[in-house]
């Protein structure tokens, strides 16, 4: 997917004067050469917003499920090939052995191959029927095969791999009856263990210890910005107050996406909100984003010349970072999602180090409730201390962020900003392209939210109770009359489900479809569940939409009242707060989005210390939450 690309040769235009870049100067800098052969020296900010109307946007919605997944299986066994690490002389017999494993013959590989063109869907068959000839083994022999590699391979002895195969595996599977695998399924399987684990069990604890911190610090993805970002949650170790009455309402949980290269946050989201693809979505938005409308939105000068499309998004393996929506925009911008194994931190390092330099930044703040028993014991009750807002931590988080990037660090020897641009730069000379800028925002801001696949019926399409309707989505229904089970991907943001947005395959564009009902009104998810829990607890039988809708505008009534009597909760004032949050933050997607419009609203300004010294480079991160409530549909 190309996006809009600043470099020597573009047209773009300047207060609406066409114009040419000359020369890139820097992360932001710009020489110019207009019409009239007058140059000048310009920012991204004085360029106006090209709207491209030639760039086609690639469908990847019209993909099913099952096609996406069997695309990334062929990817599997054919990435040696399709990435040169196989030589031409290896070739017809690594075809051969991927053909085995597929479950196709040679001439279908050949055939993918052939029509590979650089995008993982590429390697589905033309007519897209992604799982025909598809192969998977048995749950008996699956087992009988893991159960082999742990009793004969990963052993002290250390025998090769062939003959675990030839004298184990080949007797074991003759003795019960099955089919062995091929030889190549026999390597995958060794070649997907943990490697720390292997050697372990082949080698001893000494030799894994040994091993462990060898690559702990090293990581073997970070060739250039973006080439890969990690990406992970962290629940704040501060309680956080309101902003109307500044009562404590509980801890925020950020959301943030580093570059690996450069050390470089490039992305967050901070909220009250769950734990769920949302929050993923939203902050990889603003990691792709440029920065300086978002920051002027928030009052803070800084310098962060960060965006564009990563080429890796690295991931636990929560349930947030495993669904299709993160896996099908990694897709569509021709990049991977790789979800690291479980007891694997040496692949996410650079995440987990940010997050203990911030658990340390916050231990003096407060409301600080502090990241242990021991320091919670030392701590005043952090609900009686506290006096942060969301929208003052996140000033706070952001001059962190600014000092990071402008702090020298050990192992990259210079500040990461210092490394980000280096990769761009030697001096004033421009070595490589900037990454491309992303246009169409609100198409991508619409791939990063949570979805599903709803059939177009009589009344619209119906998510959870609520159904939807509009003039847009009876045209379509009407161009798909004949084939009334044909599925529409259908997405919504969890923060308002007044609307949500059917892919239109047919333009290639997203149709906003709004409640149907007259009697709606705006609402979160987590407003309508909350509401639908009430009503079961009541005993209620038959539960729809207008019911929701009537007991919502209830509980904002009780709400009020509660809060205009002084005896609020801690959670009604937390549902408040959340509510303005996602308020502000709405406006300034849009805003960045359209780039233009009133800002948002700004917290106000804060005054608060930063950490005398930064924490030590080996000091461990802040304990994570298990606890991941996810209820999302991703």
């Amino acid at each position: 997917m190309k996006g809009l690309r600043l470099d020597a040769g573009v047209n773009v235009t300047i207060g609406k004067r066409p114009a040419t870049i000359v020369r890139v100067l820097d992360l932001d800098s710009y020489l110019v050469r207009f019409e009239s052969e007058e140059h000048r020296l310009v920012g991204r900010k004085d360029i106006d917003d090209p709207r491209s109307v030639s760039a086609p946007i690639r469908a990847l919605d019209d993909y099913s499920a099952k096609e996406t997944e069997e695309a990334y299986r062929w990817w599997e066994v054919l990435k040696p090939l399709l990435t040169g690490a196989i030589s031409r002389g290896e070739k017809s017999d690594f075809i051969i052995e991927a053909g085995k494993v597929l479950g196709v013959d040679r001439a279908t590989v050949y055939r993918r191959v052939k029509g590979y063109t650089g995008s993982v869907m590429s390697l589905l068959p033309k007519g897209g029927q992604g799982a025909r000839g598809q192969r998977r083994m048995s749950a008996e022999r699956d087992a009988l095969l893991d159960a082999i590699i742990r009793k004969h391979y990963l052993v002290k002895n250390q025998p090769a791999p062939m003959t675990v195969y030839k004298e184990h595996l080949e007797i074991e599977f003759a003795k019960a009856g099955l089919r062995p695998p091929v030889l190549a399924t026999f390597y995958a399987r060794i070649a997907a263990l943990d490697p720390i684990e292997v050697i372990e069990a082949r080698q001893g604890k000494r030799a894994s210890h040994d091993a462990k911190k060898r690559l702990m610090g090293s990581y073997p993805f970070a060739e250039a910005p973006l080439s890969s970002v990690q990406i992970d949650y962290w629940d704040y170790d501060l309680e956080v107050v309101d902003s109307v009455d500044r009562l404590p309402i509980g801890r925020p949980r950020l959301t943030m996406v580093i570059d690996t290269f450069s050390f470089m946050p490039i992305g967050y989201y901070l909220s009250l909100d769950p734990t769920g693809a949302s929050s993923a979505g939203l902050a990889i938005f603003h990691s792709i984003t440029r920065k300086e409308r978002w920051l002027a939105d928030l009052g803070v000068e800084m310098e962060w010349p960060v965006w564009g499309f990563p080429k890796m998004i690295h991931a636990d393996n929560a349930k947030e970072f495993r669904g299709s929506m993160l896996r099908q925009f990694m897709a569509n911008v021709d990049g991977e999602l790789m979800n690291r194994k479980v007891k694997t931190p040496r692949y996410g390092p650079h995440i987990e180090r940010y997050f203990g330099k911030l658990a340390f930044s916050v231990k003096h703040l407060p409301g600080a409730t502090g990241s242990n028993i021991r320091e919670r014991a030392k701590l005043p009750d952090p609900r009686k201390s506290a006096s942060l807002t969301l929208g003052e931590l996140e000033l706070y988080l952001l001059s962190v962020i600014k000092e990071h990037i402008n702090t020298k660090h050990s192992t990259l020897g210079m500040t990461p900003l210092e490394k980000w641009r280096s990769y761009f730069f030697e001096g004033t000379r421009q070595i490589n392209k900037l990454p491309d800028e992303v246009d169409n925002l609100d198409f991508w801001r619409k791939e990063l939210m949570p979805k599903t696949e709803r059939t177009l019926q009589s009344y619209g399409v119906q998510w959870d109770l609520f159904h939807y309707d509009s003039d847009g989505l009876v045209a379509l229904r009407q161009r798909h009359a004949k084939t009334p089970s044909k599925t529409f991907t259908v997405r919504r943001d969890p923060r308002d489900v007044s609307e949500v947005y059917v892919w239109d395959p047919d333009n290639k564009v997203y149709l906003t479809v709004r409640y149907r009902s007259p009697m709606s009104i705006g609402m979160s998810l987590w407003d309508q569940r909350a509401t639908k829990r009430a009503l079961e607890e009541q005993g209620l039988m038959h539960i729809g939409e207008n019911e929701i809708f009537d007991a919502h505008k209830e509980r904002i009534k009780r709400q009020e009242l509660v809060a205009s009597s002084k005896q609020d909760t801690v959670k009604a004032r937390r549902q408040r707060e959340q509510k303005r949050r996602h308020e502000d933050a709405r406006k300034r997607e849009k805003a960045v989005v359209t780039g233009s419009g009133p800002p948002a609203a700004v917290p106000r300004p804060i005054a608060v210390p930063l950490p005398a010294e930064p924490p030590p480079p080996e000091s461990p991160a802040a304990p994570r939450r298990t606890d991941t409530f996810d209820d999302l549909d991703i």
